[in-house]
């Protein structure tokens, strides 16, 4: 028995296109006015913001970067709402935490490189988990521990000094730097023979 093969095309449809109401694909901003108004909010330290129900996508989310995270990022309508919003007299988002990362940054903080998530890395006190394309998530850690010194070096004090409202001393504090020692704090097979 011969079997043929028939031409067949398939249209798939949604109800929005059938009645031909679909919302217009989102485009780069322009210096026009947008056709539609925008409603800005904070949410965590990024920027909601809301096209309305006549452009796709609807919901917008922009960093204090003033990227997007939609796929045009930088050119984003959304981007421009914003900084309407904060010129207007908006709230700002709060800073973002040294050494967290809501999210994966676009490039790389050690050598600018593009970067891709890695869940295994995610933390609550560090945030999103990445690694760039170049170093991998010896970049991730490096960008971890330059906050570390930073924060050392901005913190030294241990203890830090107790002074009387009258201007006296009552205690001179402890640095970090006073109670490192240059010998190793674990005995080593040299000095156990000894």
């Amino acid at each position: 028995m011969q079997r043929t093969k028939k031409n067949c095309t398939m249209v798939l449809t949604t109800p929005k296109q059938i009645k031909g109401t679909a919302p217009p694909v989102l485009q780069p901003a322009t210096n026009q006015a947008p056709s539609w108004q925008a409603t800005v909010s904070i949410s965590g330290y990024f920027y909601r913001v809301d096209l309305g129900p006549e452009v796709r996508p609807r919901y917008h989310t922009v960093g204090k970067d003033r990227h997007c995270t939609c796929s045009l990022g930088a050119n984003c309508p959304a981007v421009k709402s914003v900084a309407d919003y904060l010129y207007a007299g908006g709230e700002r988002a709060p800073d973002i935490p040294p050494g967290y990362f809501p999210v994966v940054p676009q490039a790389c903080p050690i050598c600018g490189a593009e970067t891709y998530y890695v869940p295994s890395l995610n933390s609550r006190r560090r945030g999103a988990g990445w690694a760039c394309v170049k170093g991998k998530k010896a970049h991730y850690w490096e960008a971890h521990v330059r906050v570390l010194r930073q924060n050392l070096a901005n913190h030294p004090w241990l203890y830090p000094p107790v002074i009387a409202a009258d201007g006296r001393v009552l205690y001179p504090g402890l640095r970090r730097d006073e109670i490192i020692t240059e010998s190793p704090p674990w005995p080593d097979e040299h000095h156990l023979n000894k």
